[in-house]
């Protein structure tokens, strides 16, 4: 994930051929990303299929926390 515009929302690019997708956070002082280093995931997320695109984790909750999907 990047924020290539730098407006602080992380971008990521999915294939079209996978429905489902796990967001996880990496210990960033570490340039290995393993999963000996993974702080956080989220549970298995089903990506709609209504346009909504962008996914926001509610605070506190990562570790297969809830959140919204909405539009940017």
């Amino acid at each position: 994930m990047t924020d290539s515009d730098g407006d602080g929302i992380y971008e990521v690019l999915k294939s079209n051929l996978q429905a489902n997708i796990i967001f996880c956070r990496m210990n960033p002082n570490t340039t290995d990303n393993n999963w000996n280093n993974k702080w956080n995931q989220t549970g298995d997320l089903t990506v709609p299929t209504d346009g909504t695109n962008l996914y926001t984790v509610k605070d506190g909750t990562w570790d297969n926390g809830g959140g919204t999907w909405s539009t940017k």
